[in-house]
């Protein structure tokens, strides 16, 4: 078994003191120590027995982080960093805004919520212990085929989010984004900043971040992130139907890996497999078991290596899911990227209440919205991104509306309520369960395009 212990040393700062470790081969600033994950031990989970009211204490949800709150929400977070991509939206850390999972390598979490117990080295989870003595801090149990992290109780730990932690406190977040390094195969770098830097200033809140050194490292263990990877882009529930779109899915033989819900006995996800893909690899749909629950899925495809394995997309099963936006807006002759937004829940029975609106638009410009029902998409058109598959739906068009003279300034946004163009018949197909891909086309003389397109919003209808 194989150790990492961090320690508390004077001037506020933390250290990190690797017992029982031979450092590998060397590439750069850090240091491999042999070891790594295998495809089968991508699961973690948390038994949450810290006894500082702090390390619970946000008990607000975030749409990110579905069925996460408290010391369970900072863990999945801290795990989620190390993954290929972002986490979604990459929201939920004030630290770092709408970047969450940047390691860029093949690897990638699944997430597996709670634990009965603490487990043995080879359980793969994260818990408190009551007492480490000699000063440490965190301890990370390297087990033949699995792991083991616990947090050393004995000192006040904040589970955030926010970067202004408990005085005295050390951020949960951040020890563990540190330790889960050790985990996938790290040593300490001598690169000042890393996360898996041997000593960290202050709370720690700086380490929650995965910087160049670590990636550099993540990737030299599992490969950089390839076009042959599966890629979800998009994962939208109407309560019943999981509907994931993507890229790189294998024609048949894929398999979907859920959270489970409730507590988790072994961390073994929740599987779906034999599915199809359709559109060329880029769309499945399926109903998921009973027992899986909110949290991460992700689709494996046929293969070995962690290649093979997708980005954890968050995914609240049993519910129609918020909407999520994707894609890439084209920059207006102003210099502004529009954004689409909405407010609300989309529903075919109700006549008002979700709008959707692109803001950033030019000032007083004529524009409106189109969608398709079918995909995503993510194809050139005249300087812009064409974020919706056709067949295309296009609703009346308005003005862009601001106080300002003509097309002065950004001020310019365009507002519909979606509820009601379903309820006033403009679509008859607009049914609950349908999946909607929503973009914004606006007039801009002033691109060589002619014109401008937003950034793309993607819902179910509920009922």
């Amino acid at each position: 078994m194989q150790r990492s212990m961090w320690t508390r040393v004077p001037l506020a700062l933390l250290a990190l003191g690797l017992a029982l470790l031979l450092a590998g081969p060397r590439s750069g600033a850090y240091v491999l120590i042999g070891h790594s994950l295998s495809l089968d031990q991508r699961d973690a989970r948390v038994f949450n027995n810290f006894l500082d009211p702090e390390a619970n204490d946000n008990q607000t949800p975030h749409p990110t982080w579905p069925g996460g709150v408290g010391a369970p929400l900072a863990i999945w977070k801290a795990l989620a960093e190390w993954g290929s991509t972002l986490h979604g939206d990459g929201e939920g850390d004030p630290s770092q805004p709408g970047d969450l999972g940047s390691g860029g390598a093949n690897f990638d979490v699944s997430w597996q919520g709670a634990a009965p117990d603490a487990g043995t080295t080879t359980g793969n989870v994260v818990s408190a212990l009551a007492h480490c003595g000699g000063g440490v801090i965190s301890l990370t149990e390297l087990g033949p085929n699995g792991w083991r992290i616990r947090l050393c109780d004995v000192w006040l730990w904040d589970d955030g989010p926010t970067v202004v932690l408990a005085a005295g406190a050390l951020d949960i977040q951040a020890v563990v984004a540190h330790e889960y390094g050790h985990v996938l195969g790290l040593g300490h770098s001598s690169v000042s900043g890393a996360t898996m830097f041997p000593t960290v200033s202050g709370n720690g809140v700086a380490a929650r971040s995965i910087e160049a050194d670590d990636q550099a490292g993540v990737r030299a263990l599992y490969g950089a992130a390839g076009v042959g990877k599966p890629r979800i882009q998009v994962a939208l529930s109407d309560g019943v139907r999981l509907l994931i779109f993507g890229s790189g899915f294998a024609a048949s033989g894929n398999e979907v890996w859920l959270t489970a819900a409730g507590v988790n006995p072994t961390g073994d996800p929740v599987v779906v497999r034999g599915l199809v893909s359709t559109l060329g690899g880029t769309r499945m749909e399926l109903v998921p078991p009973p027992g899986a629950g909110p949290g991460d899925v992700l689709v494996r495809i046929p293969g070995s290596g962690g290649s093979v394995l997708s980005n954890a997309w968050p995914i609240d099963l049993g519910a129609c899911t918020r909407p999520v936006t994707y894609c890439t807006a084209q920059v207006n002759s102003l210099g502004c990227a529009s954004a689409v937004s909405s407010t609300g829940t989309p529903s075919a029975s109700a006549g008002s209440g979700f709008v959707v609106r692109a803001d950033r638009l030019k000032n007083q410009v004529p524009g409106l919205f189109f969608y398709g029902k079918s995909a995503p998409a993510a194809a050139p058109m005249l300087g812009g991104v064409l974020c919706v598959l056709p067949p295309l739906v296009r609703t009346a068009a308005q003005s862009a509306g601001g106080s300002l003279p003509p097309a002065v300034d950004c001020s310019g946004a365009l507002v519909l309520d979606f509820n009601a163009w379903i309820q006033s018949g403009g679509d008859p197909g607009l049914i609950a369960g349908q999946e909607v891909f929503v973009q914004a086309w606006s007039r801009d003389p002033g691109h060589p395009a002619g014109f401008n397109l937003s950034d793309a919003l993607a819902f179910c209808v509920c009922p």
